[in-house]
């Protein structure tokens, strides 16, 4: 009988023994589930990295936190370098178009220059060179014998007419020039456009007179005039140019 007694009392301390463990185990779990959710929560994490930053638990984020820091200011900095880079070659190109626009104002300075002297020696090359070129009042020589209708020189004209203008050249060192003028008559002529044929007729008479005289003097200059129409005359009159 006092064994039994025993046992049960055995028994009934194992029960409690049970007991109060189930309920550590459930209290602790509660207190873990307590915890879990808390620190789950936006309070309950910034209370732990409170507490980690007083534990000296965030060592590591601030050493990333300086590496991402540093490789910022690296990144600036290599930004700020090319940033200089590409203001220093723009500067560059710059000095050089300054420098091409110099060198044009330059030449363009020189070039007005050399215009001016030049303008400057061509006036005073025309003020030594003035000068008036005047008709003498008298005639060289003339033929008023020609045909009717014809521009061929006759043979007594031909003769003199070179003669005359070399004697006047020699004469007067200050002639320069001759004038041949050609003459027809007023008689009136058949057919279309009569003052055609006359003016064309006193030209023809003209340049026969120019051929002459060129013939026998090469160096003599001579040009021709306007052409004259005077009553019953045929031929050419010829006038001297001199240098006054």
């Amino acid at each position: 009988m006092e064994y039994s007694l025993e046992d049960s009392q055995e028994d009934s301390n194992k029960g409690r023994f049970l007991a109060y463990l189930f309920l550590l185990i459930v209290l602790v779990g509660l207190i873990f589930g307590g915890g879990y959710y808390f620190l789950t929560q936006p309070s309950g994490e910034a209370l732990l990295s409170k507490a980690q930053e007083i534990l000296g638990f965030q060592t590591q984020p601030n050493l990333q936190n300086g590496i991402v820091e540093s490789q910022r200011e690296a990144i600036s900095e290599f930004a700020k370098e090319e940033e200089i880079k590409r203001l220093q070659e723009a500067l560059y190109q710059k000095e050089k178009e300054l420098a091409t626009l110099s060198q044009s104002v330059d030449s363009l300075s020189l070039s007005v220059k050399e215009m001016q002297n030049a303008n400057s020696a061509n006036s005073n090359t025309m003020a030594r060179l003035r000068y008036t070129i005047k008709p003498k009042k008298q005639i060289i020589t003339e033929c008023f014998s020609m045909g009717v209708g014809t521009w061929e020189i006759p043979q007594s004209c031909l003769l003199s007419i070179a003669t005359k203008v070399d004697k006047e050249l020699q004469a007067d060192k200050r002639v320069v020039a001759f004038e041949v003028q050609g003459i027809v008559d007023t008689n009136p002529y058949r057919g279309l456009s009569p003052e055609l044929k006359q003016e064309g007729l006193a030209s023809f008479r003209a340049w026969n007179a120019i051929r002459a005289i060129n013939a026998k003097i090469p160096n003599a200059t001579v040009f021709e005039g306007p052409s004259l129409q005077l009553e019953n005359k045929r031929g050419y009159s010829i006038k001297a140019y001199f240098v006054e």
